[in-house]
């Protein structure tokens, strides 16, 4: 049976290999009373409703078995999953209105010249920048609950009015409201992903509602096609996308805090209820007092703090001074100078092969198509070998080939099968996006430092997607060499930036070793995903005392290896203090990956 959350080690007499020797340390074990003495007094220190919650219910009464941790996690999945499927999905659609509504003759309906169509591709992130330091403070300070359905509900009113626009400025002024109501999107679905699941649960979850940008691909040029087909004397065809999708994200923003969810009994039956968008395990509506406890208590392995509303301006500035926050940061804005262009011209770009304006949006269904496959595959491969760096690079290495193609073909008829293969390489872009910021968002700790850090990284997409379109212009079509070669640049910067990131994680990581030795606690790390199943059998049989990084092993692994059963005479503990709200560089314990 498993414990929800401890971080222990075993050490005996037995001869050992020279590995086994090198990976001994102190033992470790979780006592669960001196824990709840320390998670009653930071309660009382920090006025924080899930330590509250600890020290009154207590921990769980019983060990958690992989089946009880699994039934629970499907619970939190039904209630937060398909309402953030769908927000998103119409976040990521509203933005692409632009580009869909390109090949249907914007340009010429709201006399769009010059850099006018890139400016309106920028102004959303413009505004997106502009606000993210806010939206760092507004995430620590505002219940979820009532911040998102708020700000969903304010852009669907920002797009639904840009239907009115006939002109630059008018599509100027409503798509500048829209991106400054999407600002916080992003930085809060990961902040409630750090909310809820531990970190070897978080990269499926993002990969759920970042997968959104394949369907958009798949169904938004479908809607459009529908649409562009409607005749009308009074509105364009553009005007009726906006005012159709901004009515929709209204009425989900409205829905959003109240929405249906089909809940599953243990019997045949089934019913419908209601259920309030959760700000986190301990007001929630739908998990008994049990529940919240263990969802709470199956936390504590992240090492990364809990929810408080308490915004630290110390781990802000740590933030500003820690080189990690940085490389994501910076390779962000690289990847998303890059894709920022690509999204914005991309119809543009398959329409200068020279399809029609009807083949060019059926073109890109199968692109969204192989969007989502390239996620989830990328998804699986980190959660196989938990290695982002190499998923980047491999990633990088299929955008970098499908634009060298471009910029050397041709574009007559002989070259459309090779042209469109470039093209559906392209859809790669999008893992890289999705691995930075799950690589960003499992390894920072402190509640306010992972707003911050969360904000940092989504400066450096939006000031990428800011640049990106003006890298095109619509007098390099049809090969538009110039915007290919810069995207070149930014993807071969990012290839050196995340071998700087990992070298510099690594040595995080023996800092915090030298940091656990001088305090007698374990120094070697044991990772789950980049150690085969074997490996894990002899660390159990040879006992040799080394610090296992629970909160990257499943349920079924720890309660199939019997790591957590039997206390260990004499042992040490760690996880006392990893719900104190320290920062990955405070907490020794702490293991980047």
């Amino acid at each position: 049976m498993m414990r929800p959350s401890p971080q222990r080690t075993y050490s005996d007499s037995s001869v050992r290999t020279e590995d086994e020797k090198a990976c001994m340390s102190v033992g470790v074990e979780n006592t669960g009373n001196d824990r709840q003495a320390s998670d009653r007094a930071n309660a009382k220190e920090k006025k924080d409703e899930a330590l509250d919650l600890l020290s009154t219910q207590g921990r769980p009464s019983h060990f958690i078995s992989a089946k009880e941790d699994a039934l629970l996690v499907r619970k939190i999945d039904r209630h937060l999953m398909p309402m953030m499927f769908c927000i998103y999905f119409l976040q990521y659609l509203d933005k692409q209105t632009l580009a869909f509504t390109s090949v249907f003759g914007i340009a010429s309906e709201a006399d769009l010249t010059g850099d006018d169509y890139s400016l309106l591709g920028s102004i959303v992130y413009i505004a997106q920048l502009a606000l993210q330091p806010l939206s760092a403070y507004f995430l620590v300070k505002f219940r979820l609950s009532i911040y998102v359905p708020s700000i969903v509900t304010a852009w669907g009113i920002a797009l639904a009015c840009s239907g009115a626009a006939k002109n630059f400025l008018g599509l100027l002024f409503g798509r500048f409201f829209l991106g400054a109501f999407e600002a916080s999107l992003q930085a809060s679905f990961i902040l409630i992903v750090q909310i809820w699941y531990r970190r070897h649960e978080q990269g499926f979850r993002l990969a759920c509602f970042y997968s959104t940008t394949g369907w958009t691909n798949i169904l938004g040029p479908l809607f459009v096609y529908g649409i562009g087909h409607i005749k009308s004397n009074v509105v364009y065809p553009y005007q009726l996308v906006y005012i159709i999708l901004g009515g929709i994200t209204f009425l989900v923003g409205l829905l959003s805090s109240v929405h249906l969810i089909w809940q599953f009994r243990d019997t045949d039956s089934s019913a419908f209820r209601f259920s309030i968008f959760p700000d986190n395990a301990v007001r929630c509506k739908f998990l008994t007092t049990e529940e919240k406890v263990m969802a709470v208590e199956r936390l504590r392995a992240n090492q990364q703090g809990l929810e408080t509303k308490s915004f630290k301006m110390k781990q802000v500035i740590e933030m500003i001074f820690d080189l990690k926050s940085w490389c994501w940061a910076t390779i962000e804005f690289a990847a998303a100078t890059a894709s920022g262009g690509w999204i914005t011209f991309a119809p543009l770009i398959l329409k200068s092969f020279g399809y029609s304006s009807d083949r060019v949006m059926l073109l890109m269904v199968p692109y969204g198509v192989i969007m989502v496959v390239v996620i989830w595959v990328g998804f699986w491969l980190n959660r196989r070998f938990s290695l982002k760096s190499l998923i980047l690079i491999g990633a990088l290495l299929l955008c970098i080939t499908a634009l060298v193609i471009l910029l050397k073909a041709g574009r007559s008829a002989d070259d459309l099968p090779l042209l469109l293969f470039a093209y559906y390489l392209m859809p790669a872009f999008q893992l890289i996006n999705t691995t930075i910021v799950n690589w960003q968002a499992s390894n920072v700790a402190g509640h306010t430092k992972k707003s911050a850090t969360t904000a940092a990284t989504m400066m450096g997409l939006f000031a990428g997607n800011i640049v990106g379109p003006l890298l095109f212009s619509s007098k390099d079509m049809p090969y538009y060499r110039k915007g290919i070669v810069a995207m070149l640049i930014c993807y071969g910067t990012c290839g050196v930036l995340v071998l700087l990131t990992v070298a510099y994680l690594a040595y995080l990581n023996k800092w915090n070793e030298g940091r656990r030795v001088r305090k007698g606690k374990g120094k070697s790390t044991v990772h789950h995903n980049i150690r085969p199943l074997t490996h894990f059998v002899s660390v159990r049989t040879w006992a040799a005392a080394c610090i296992v990084d629970y909160s990257m092993i499943s349920a079924a692994n720890v309660e199939e290896l019997h790591l957590t059963s039997n206390p260990t005479p004499g042992a040490a503990e760690t996880g006392r203090r990893a719900f104190d709200d320290l920062t990955d560089l405070e907490n020794e314990e702490f293991i980047v990956s």
